[in-house]
């Protein structure tokens, strides 16, 4: 039975080359990705792979800001269709100066929030910052070689910092497409990630107050993805409450839920799916929640002015 990952690619194909090519400015795809020569789900020219009314800006946002592109060139925006990267900027980049706009996202996530403020760390500051981070060398002791924003270091795809009454909400905004993890089903009593990385957070984990401290720790749903990354992020959002950058956080996943294959995987360590096997590791559950990108679709299509960003969202990613 065909999964999520390999009807996507299969839609994606047929919108590229039969359907919508006006939507890839008539790209063939068949470009080379990884350790193939030719992929016909990797276009041609990258920026293709954006919406066209953010490419030329989101090309020079990565730029200006050092920031790191997902995939084989660093950068350039990849070709590959199934990019999360790729899908997160197209719901959100063009939003990112309209405080309106990132006003109704951050209320799909928390409806008493009442305001957003500008996130620094740009050049040009907005209410969206894309593969955020902050301080990783001095708050999670990261300083691996060639570290930048999306590569080499805890960054988080997108970020909102709200205002909820008079306290400060900072949201980090983890994307997931067509991502599955297969090998979590028969590791969970292997060796996670390597000596470095255990000694960098398993501190930071023990003294964390909304990840459980647990048993075997260094063997623990820490150390595996997808929960290596949020228990990243997670100490990254926390580490900026204890500087009083914020007074709290609400750390976000975006899954489409037709993506059962990573939803609804049996995972060893705890015998639950991802959000039930990663709530298990939560304090306050209310810090943490899983939205399916067809929601945040549908608050774009609520606002008249984004009529052609949510007709093209729809076109190429669900009809």
């Amino acid at each position: 039975m065909m999964g999520y990952k390999e009807k996507q690619r299969k839609l994606q194909v047929q919108k590229l080359l039969y359907k919508y090519p006006d939507l890839f400015n008539h790209d063939k795809g068949g470009a080379p990705f990884d350790k193939y020569e030719s992929l016909i789900f990797v276009l041609q020219d990258g920026e293709n792979n954006l919406y066209q009314r953010i490419r030329l800006d989101a090309v020079n946002y990565f730029k200006e800001n050092n920031i790191a592109w997902w995939g084989d060139n660093k950068l350039i925006p990849s070709g590959h269709l199934l990019s999360s990267q790729i899908q997160c900027l197209n719901f959100l980049f063009a939003l990112k100066k309209d405080r309106e706009a990132v006003l109704k996202i951050a209320s799909l996530i928390d409806e008493n929030i009442d305001d957003v403020l500008l996130v620094s760390g740009d050049k040009e500051p907005s209410y969206l910052a894309f593969e955020f981070i902050y301080e990783n060398k001095t708050l999670l002791n990261e300083t691996d070689y060639g570290a930048q924003r999306g590569a080499f270091c805890t960054s988080v795809d997108a970020f909102i910092l709200a205002k909820k009454g008079e306290k400060k909400i900072l949201i980090p905004i983890e994307w997931k497409y067509t991502e599955v993890y297969p090998e979590m089903e028969n590791k969970a009593k292997e060796h996670g990630k390597g000596e470095t990385r255990q000694k960098r957070y398993n501190q930071l984990i023990e003294e964390s107050k909304q990840l459980k401290t647990v048993s075997d720790l260094e063997h623990s749903l820490y150390y595996y993805e997808p929960f290596y990354e949020f228990m990243r992020q997670t100490l990254l959002v926390e580490q900026m409450v204890i500087q009083n950058i914020a007074d709290e956080f609400i750390h976000v996943v975006v899954i489409p839920e037709d993506n059962k294959e990573l939803m609804g995987a049996n995972y060893n360590f705890t015998e639950h799916d991802l959000e039930n096997s990663w709530r298990s590791m939560l304090e306050k559950q209310n810090m943490f929640k899983i939205i399916d990108s067809k929601d945040i679709l549908q608050c774009i299509s609520a606002m008249e002015r984004y009529s052609e960003l949510a007709d093209y969202l729809s076109k190429r990613y669900f009809s």
